[in-house]
């Protein structure tokens, strides 16, 4: 079927312990596409994952991996997907070479392909050196980048992470999302929960959990689009500036850096404010919304006007 989603989840929800953990939650990933989940601890995030992994089975609804349903067909799902969690899925024991070898060959590599895509994935992520190093003896770091390869190996059609980049420097998250990229040229569906703004921004969707229930799906670029910033400016009258930024309908207040403008899309309106200001400007500095106020701002949207959150239709 063309264009039919990697990952279709319909209305479903799941308990423990007698408490809702997801409440009637339906999303989609497109067959090639790059979904970033994002929340507050305790949102759902990696209860979403386990269910998509068949780690848990939900209370109802109905859950679809690469075309498969998840709860009537587990082990075909599994075939199809690569999983990175929090929790290490690593054999202490073994050598870093060694779980590879074993979780390429569970998924049918074989000879001169498995050892050719195990070398790729060793030298990509700096792990060439300790091929023969028990995992017990490897730092967090490296294990958390020998969970990636492993995760990677048989280049699955379904990409499960689990805040992949825990931990990591900045050259090895870079050498992860480049592969990751790939993945995704090529037709793989990724859904990826972080903690990063600059991997949800890099997403082509991004979706808001609270408290178990989708808040909003969007692209990153309109979640944050009515996210107020911060404008800093240092002019030589700050109280003077202050009340021409006033009589102008801009929110403007003075602290100890000078002065601060609270407004959405604080970049884009910065350079048509700057060409406005009665007075010489010092200095400028901008500050955009993190994650977190994202996942406020649509938290407190939905409290005060919940028909106006951006939702995703169901396909």
């Amino acid at each position: 079927m063309m264009n039919a989603p990697g990952i279709d989840l319909r209305n479903v929800s799941f308990s423990r312990g007698g408490r809702a953990i997801l409440d009637n939650v339906s999303m989609t990933v497109p067959g090639a596409g790059l979904v970033a989940i994002v929340g507050f601890n305790g949102a759902g995030k990696t209860t979403l994952l386990s269910l998509l992994s068949t780690l848990a089975t939900p209370r109802s609804g109905r859950i679809l991996v690469d075309g498969i349903d998840a709860v009537a067909m587990p082990h075909q799902v599994r075939s199809r997907i690569g999983v990175v969690f929090q929790e290490s899925a690593l054999e202490a024991r073994l050598s870093a070479y060694d779980n590879l070898s074993f979780i390429a060959r569970c998924q049918g590599l074989k000879g001169r392909t498995l050892r050719q895509r195990i070398d790729e994935l060793m030298t990509a992520f700096g792990l060439e050196a300790l091929a023969a190093v028990p995992v017990q003896c490897l730092s967090g770091g490296q294990r958390r980048r020998l969970e990636l390869a492993r995760a990677l190996i048989s280049r699955p059609r379904v990409l499960l992470l689990d805040e992949p980049t825990l931990g990591l420097d900045v050259a090895t998250r870079r050498v992860f999302w480049a592969e990751i990229r790939m993945l995704v040229g090529a037709g793989h569906t990724v859904l990826c929960s972080t903690h990063h703004a600059d991997e949800a921004s890099d997403a082509d969707r991004v979706v808001v959990l609270h408290g178990g229930g989708v808040l909003a799906d969007g692209p990153w670029h309109t979640l944050c689009a009515c996210v107020p910033g911060t404008i800093r400016l240092q002019v030589p009258d700050t109280e003077t500036a202050r009340r021409w930024l006033s009589a102008q309908g801009y929110r403007a207040t003075i602290d100890e850096h000078g002065l601060a403008v609270v407004v959405a899309n604080a970049r884009t309106v910065m350079p048509a404010l700057l060409q406005r200001m009665p007075c010489r400007v010092t200095s400028v500095d901008v500050t955009t919304p993190n994650l977190m106020d994202i996942v406020d701002h649509w938290r407190e949207a939905r409290e005060s006007e919940p028909c106006r959150l951006p939702q995703k239709a169901a396909a």
